[in-house]
């Protein structure tokens, strides 16, 4: 009888959620618009969430943020050049194995620069994206009495994920938002042997088609780190070969599972994550926001200008993989978890990472 008492205990929402309602209230009201009324949730909630979820595979993988200045080209430890204006921002970057790293980006550009970025989730994951603002408060105060919440599904719809559409993208450029957009998918989620870091992106123009329709600035961004703390033991192709109909079963799950892209049949993308076995220690994990593309003068109409900014997006994170791949090689703890963690423990702090001068300044023109 006293939990209105608990400082933890918001009894507005409480009654909101309860089905209370003689006036009516709710039943009167339009329904929730996850693009539009969402909220993220308050400070306590987020900094529980970050210590956490968040927090453990920081500490494992060490992370180490660039930024990059979008006149000179030039890099920058951390953040401060990820541009924020009144204008919608794109971050469209390189899916890492299994979406591992998406917490460490999200929470690094909340810390650092105030940036809401919102995800735009896989169908098969956003089916769990569809309950609406009761279930979202609901997952906010299971962490303000230090639950937890029963799966990934429901962190990414609390922080602002929705399932991934072209009128939910739209929307949220629209409604000046920052969305967060990994144009490989599932094809580079869930990649195969010898495909570490290889885009898989479609030859369409749409998202900075898009962005040019609300002046949108685009930042690609580049990240490692995920593919070399793990050994895939068998990808899809070897698994769909697998005898006794275990191929067969897998492939028949593959086609019922819904495409990501609006404009491709089920079955045209093979959803099958590979068996892959964790490394004791993750390697270090890298991420380069790259030289940023400004669509305001950008007509959406002109496919020939869409198609070079595409190009150029492109080029910038593929150029940005490379650079940091070859930069770490100047980071004695990039691929030593051994190394890392010995001197975390010792100084209480991560370890230096390679010099700047190791990371060559972006080659994308304007």
């Amino acid at each position: 009888g006293h939990f209105v008492l608990d400082a933890r205990v918001n009894l507005t929402e409480v009654l909101i959620d309860s089905h209370i309602d003689p006036l009516d209230i709710q039943k009167n009201s339009p329904p929730y618009d996850p693009v539009r009324d969402w909220k993220l949730p308050p400070d306590d909630v987020v900094r529980a969430v970050v210590e956490k979820r968040v927090n453990p595979t920081k500490e494992r993988a060490s992370p180490v943020f660039f930024s990059t200045d979008a006149t000179t080209g030039q890099r920058r430890l951390g953040l401060s050049l990820v541009p924020t204006n009144d204008r919608p921002l794109l971050i469209v970057g390189n899916h890492q194995l299994f979406g591992q790293d998406l917490g460490m980006i999200i929470s690094q550009l909340l810390e650092d620069r105030n940036i809401v970025a919102r995800g735009l989730a896989h169908p098969t994951v956003a089916e769990g994206l569809l309950r609406g603002e009761q279930e979202v408060r609901t997952q906010r105060r299971r962490y303000e009495f230090g639950e937890d919440v029963r799966f990934e599904g429901d962190l990414f719809q609390m922080f602002g994920a929705v399932k991934v559409s072209p009128r939910n993208f739209f929307r949220l450029l629209q409604t000046n938002q920052t969305a967060l957009l990994f144009p490989g998918g599932v094809k580079e989620a869930l990649h195969g042997k010898g495909d570490d870091y290889k885009l898989f992106w479609p030859e369409k123009t749409d998202f900075v088609r898009i962005a040019a329709k609300f002046n949108a600035t685009i930042v690609p961004l580049s990240a490692i780190g995920a593919a070399d703390s793990a050994d895939i033991v068998a990808d899809a192709n070897d698994l769909l070969n697998l005898p006794f109909g275990i191929g067969e079963n897998l492939s028949n799950f593959s086609k019922s599972t819904v495409s990501a892209r609006f404009d491709a049949k089920d079955d045209d993308e093979t959803f099958i994550p590979p068996l892959a076995v964790p490394k004791p220690f993750p390697a270090r994990h890298y991420f380069l926001f790259g030289r940023s593309f400004d669509t305001t003068l950008l007509d959406p109409n002109n496919k020939d200008e869409c198609q070079r900014i595409y190009r150029g997006v492109k080029n910038e994170v593929e150029e940005g993989i490379d650079a940091l791949l070859s930069a770490r090689k100047d980071d004695p703890y990039a691929l030593d978890g051994v190394k890392r963690s010995s001197y975390q423990r010792l100084f209480g702090k991560d370890p230096p990472t390679f010099p700047l001068s190791s990371l060559p300044k972006s080659r994308s023109s304007l």
